[in-house]
């Protein structure tokens, strides 16, 4: 590589983000006392359509251009959130449900969505103390079940293979639940269209990627091409925490910010100061609806139409 292509790569790796970002959109509406439960927007798309489709043209003309949607799912489990996901399928109207928030989403003009995937109850893996081959395999078919869904929407995408998924040390059956789902999605479908398992940037868990992509029982598919990160407290000592870390193990892919206050100034500043330290190379963010001071345990801001203070600040 020559010098000054080399210093053009530092200059563009600099940049607060390559893309215009957006938001986590979830839920169209919230009750007081934190009560997100019963307005899941894919739970109710065919209930709340028009609403919706104004919350995401609104946040479109704020400035949002990626928006990621999230798959809130567990056997048996139900609402207006969380979705059946019983022998690996959705009822038929979440499926069509999924299909036209898609759609509209693409008619908007967003330019990119993640599709990550929540689950909950007995299928979360980090609950297991051994490993679950019946859940394991709703888990994967219901990805499967629903991926055609997902690309039949003619809109760029990623895939979350397990929101916040990758796992700590002591996490042992959750590390073999991830080397085992990435493996075979990666070999079934490849790796370009998904970011893996989003990351929780604690020290543990960021020691830990090389043997989720790499150093796997169940073979070796490579690396996602982005790495999927969420920020909230201290994010420019975690940023440069999990950049120094993530090099370390020669990861150099870019990252997404998957997750980070809602439409915070001081957040969105402290993540552009990392950028210029570490130059690590970020393609976009999206921002949770949930403020720093929240009272709320993970939810406060809904619809999350605002995002001034990321963009003023190049995301």
């Amino acid at each position: 590589m020559s010098k000054a292509l080399a210093v053009a790569l530092v200059l563009c790796s600099a940049v607060a983000g390559r893309d215009r970002g957006g938001s986590n959109y979830g839920w169209y509406h919230l009750d007081p006392g934190c009560l997100r439960g019963p307005y899941g927007v894919v739970a109710n798309y065919d209930k709340a359509g028009p609403e919706i489709d104004r919350q995401l043209k609104a946040m479109y003309q704020n400035g949002q251009r990626r928006l990621r949607i999230p798959i809130y799912f567990g056997r048996g489990l139900g609402g207006g959130t969380v979705l059946d996901s019983t022998g690996g399928h959705l009822a038929a109207s979440y499926r069509e449900n999924l299909t036209n928030l898609l759609r509209t989403i693409r008619k908007t003009g967003f330019k990119e969505i993640i599709v990550g995937f929540f689950p909950l109850g007995p299928n979360e893996p980090s609950r297991w103390t051994a490993f679950q081959e019946d859940y394991y395999e709703e888990n994967w078919a219901l990805i499967r079940n629903l991926r055609p869904l997902i690309t039949g929407a003619k809109i760029p995408y990623r895939i979350d293979l397990g929101n916040e998924g990758s796992p700590s040390a002591s996490q042992r059956v959750a590390l073999e639940y991830c080397q085992r789902l990435w493996n075979q999605y990666a070999a079934m479908y490849g790796t370009l269209d998904t970011v893996g398992f989003s990351i929780i940037p604690s020290p543990d868990r960021l020691r830990l990627v090389s043997a989720v992509y790499g150093d796997s029982l169940f073979g070796n598919h490579g690396e996602p091409p982005a790495l999927d990160l969420h920020f909230y407290r201290a994010a420019q000592q975690n940023f440069k925490l999990a950049a120094g870390i993530l090099r370390g193990a020669g990861y150099r892919q870019p990252w997404i910010l998957g997750e980070c206050f809602f439409n915070d100034a001081e957040e969105a500043e402290a993540l552009r100061q990392a950028i210029r330290a570490t130059g690590q190379y970020v393609l976009f963010l999206l921002q949770w609806p949930m403020r720093a001071n929240s009272a709320c345990h993970e939810l406060d801001v809904a619809p999350p139409l605002d995002f001034d203070q990321y963009r003023s600040r190049g995301f």
